[in-house]
């Protein structure tokens, strides 16, 4: 009986020094000692978990030999794995390092480091939690759908042979008499329209012309005598145009109103096309649409605001593509054509690749809480709309982006969050934005605030950036689309304040300026300043007055919102960095011959470093994240340029690609983990305990 005790107590003492092991294997970070330097290894963030291949980054922090000071940086690996269900492990085999980037280190250092990450990492024996990997591809599952939801639905597709304007109204003409006059204003619509009751007449101005119309539908024609109040209604602040030089024309275009999502193409008389070599495509090349036909199928391929739609006939029926679904000869467009720029909304491009990069790189500031003020303007006593599936709720009388949630109310104004314990402030900047604003949904009108972000803060400033989702670039279909797509309800009471558009302005992506709108001879048309709020894009992305309207600005989407002189402009939190390249090969590869494994060794250093996407390195503290720059940590790097005014500092992006820190993943890869800890430790104390597990395949309790 002795020896059976006995027996029983070795058998369980060798469970016990066993799960002790498993959970040393999988504590985070790790470090190894080799004879060029120490290297310490971070918790690898997911990126990407198909078949038995999995692709992640981690957080780096590399001393070299001699030195004390560590040099931080960022790797991506792809390795295949293995799964233990039974100790809720997962072990990377065949581990490859795709990239290893060092910011702020000097070239000759960054290739030494390289070099050794890149030959000693393939030997390491890298053990993951199960349940850190599934909170991992939680998170992963969550975003994508998000991104999933994006509307694809075509809009109304008109064609002309002639020069034509397309003037859209947002829905039914809503009616608002001006002050001091007996002119009634076309509210919804960036066009100026009156309608001038004494000669029964809608007034249009079209540039530095006048048309006149019985009916808002049309027909236009030329205005002889347009009245002077009509004249001086459209002089007036609230209503002034956009001052862009006009192309001179035979003949005034064809006016064509709509009510609807529209997009109208014109071409210079008959259709003419003509041949992209090397591929079996056509392009139409008289219109400055991007409108292609591939030969084979005998289909044509029309690209609005970067989503594709495909159609037997060009007054036929048009449907969505997904932009992996167009003919393979789309990819095989030479860099040099004509048609070169829709490279950028073909999937698995080159070009493709570095938009949806691009789009993922943010805009920083620091903004000065003494300075940072809002004050938010309701049409009446605030009314709250709920934000489906969730339990937000949005202020829909007002420009301003306002959500109420757990009692308190958060606004964000031009790429800064504020914080007030009621609909009216006072408001005060906000230091940490709740988690659940990130799951607003693209059927929301003000999605856009997702992708505003706060990254930390002292007592004096407040870190903050945006994505270009802000000012509505997304990511779909694995390439950048402009707009949601969504037909969003507006207000209209004694004020009218319109919601984002996708359709009607013919955005089209340049991969250097980022989306411009070429809305033909209508750019000279649109009316600035004629409604209390913006037609798209974020509040404050244009120049604009609050107490006004705002202005409407055909420019690229990738102006810096921080520099502009009535915004809060602030001083960038950060040096830009490049963009992440490609992580990892797919594809299990040639098999390598095993290699000794260096024994890792379980570091006392704290689980809290992690590395974003373009390699930067960042550890989160109880005061917030800190990032690691010039060989220490800060909240952020401090500013040496003398203020532009004194209120205000400014971004000045350095010359070349304008490549900035990504914090947007930061907080939800540090929930992830807390999560996955939590769960690999509730596993380990029930084994502890003797709970055990079922077994699967009729297996009983161990």
């Amino acid at each position: 009986m002795k020896m059976i005790c006995a027996l029983l107590t070795f058998v369980a003492m060798g469970t016990a020094l066993c799960i002790a092991a498993e959970t040393v294997a999988l504590k985070w970070p790790r470090e190894i000692d080799i004879p060029e330097a120490k290297i310490v290894m971070y918790q690898p963030q997911l990126e990407s978990f198909e078949g038995n291949r999995l692709t992640c980054r981690a957080a780096v922090a590399v001393t070299p030999q001699g030195r004390t000071e560590p040099v931080f940086g960022a790797v991506w690996i792809d390795a295949r794995v293995s799964t233990d269900r039974d100790n809720r492990i997962v072990r990377c085999l065949d581990i490859d390092v795709g990239e290893v980037k060092f910011p702020n280190a000097d070239p000759a250092r960054i290739e030494k480091l390289k070099g050794i990450l890149e030959s000693e990492i393939p030997k390491w024996d890298l053990t993951i939690s199960l349940d850190g990997l599934l909170t991992m591809l939680d998170l992963i599952e969550k975003e994508k759908a998000a991104a999933a939801q994006l509307n694809t639905t075509p809009p109304k597709i008109i064609f002309t042979t002639h020069p034509a304007v397309l003037v859209t109204i947002n829905g039914d003409p809503k009616l608002q008499k001006t002050k001091d006059s007996d002119l009634i204003r076309v509210v919804n619509t960036p066009f100026f329209i009156v309608f001038e009751p004494k000669t029964k007449l809608y007034y249009l101005k079209g540039g530095q012309d006048w048309l006149a119309a019985t009916d808002i539908k049309g027909p236009w024609q030329a205005s002889t005598q347009t009245p002077d109040s009509v004249i001086s209604a459209a002089k007036s602040p609230d209503a002034t145009q956009e001052q862009i030089e006009q192309p001179q024309l035979d003949r005034m275009p064809q006016v064509v109103v709509a009510t609807e999502p529209t997009e109208l193409i014109v071409l210079d008389g008959p259709a003419r096309f003509s041949t992209i070599y090397g591929t079996d495509l056509l392009y139409l090349s008289n219109t400055k649409s991007d409108l292609l036909a591939h030969i084979g199928s005998q289909d044509y391929f029309l690209l609005l605001s970067g989503r594709w739609y495909t159609s037997a006939e060009l007054d036929g029926e048009w449907s969505y593509v997904p932009g992996d679904k167009l003919p393979p000869d789309f990819a095989k467009i030479p860099a040099g054509s004509a048609k070169a720029n829709v490279l950028s909304s073909v999937p698995d491009t080159q070009q493709a690749r570095e938009a949806v990069l691009d789009v993922q790189i943010p805009q920083t500031a620091t903004v000065k809480r003494s300075e940072a003020k809002l004050a938010v303007i309701y049409d009446g006593n605030p009314k709250f709309v709920k934000i489906h599936d969730t339990d937000m709720l949005y202020a829909a009388n007002t420009s301003y982006s306002v959500i109420q949630y757990g009692g308190k109310y958060y606004c964000c104004d031009k790429g800064v969050w504020f914080v007030s314990d009621s609909p009216p402030g006072p408001w005060r900047i906000c230091v940490a934005v709740p988690q659940v604003i990130y799951i607003i949904p693209p059927g929301c009108p003000i999605y856009n605030v997702k992708y505003v972000y706060v990254y930390g803060s002292t007592p004096d400033v407040v870190y903050v950036g945006y994505t270009t989702g802000y000012m509505g670039s997304y990511v779909y279909g694995g390439a950048v689309v402009y707009g949601t797509g969504y037909v969003y309800p507006a207000w209209c009471g004694t004020y009218y304040y319109p919601r984002p558009v996708t359709y009607g302005y013919g955005a089209v992506y340049n991969p250097y300026n980022g989306w411009a709108f070429a809305a033909g001879v209508a750019t000279g048309w649109i009316a600035s300043n004629v409604h209390h709020g913006g037609w798209w894009g974020a509040r404050g992305f244009r120049d604009v007055d609050i107490d006004i309207n705002r202005n409407i600005n055909f420019n690229n989407n990738r102006s810096n919102i921080y520099n502009r002189r009535r915004n809060l402009a602030h001083r960038p939190g950060g040096r830009p960095v490049a963009g992440r390249p490609g992580a990892g090969k797919p594809g299990p590869g040639p098999a390598r011959p095993p290699a000794a494994r260096p024994s890792m060794r379980p570091s006392t250093r704290p689980n809290n470093v992690y590395a974003d996407r373009n390699g930067n390195t960042f550890c989160k503290t109880y005061s917030g994240w800190q990032k690691r720059d010039r060989g220490g940590w800060a909240s952020a790097r401090p500013s040496t340029s003398r203020p532009l005014t004194p209120s205000v500092e400014r971004d000045r992006p350095d010359r070349g690609r304008n490549r900035q820190r990504d914090f947007s993943n930061l907080n939800r890869h540090n929930s992830a983990r807390q999560r996955g800890s939590s769960r690999s430790r509730d596993f380990n104390q029930s084994r502890r305990s003797g709970g055990g597990r079922s077994g699967g395949g009729g297996r009983g309790r161990r």
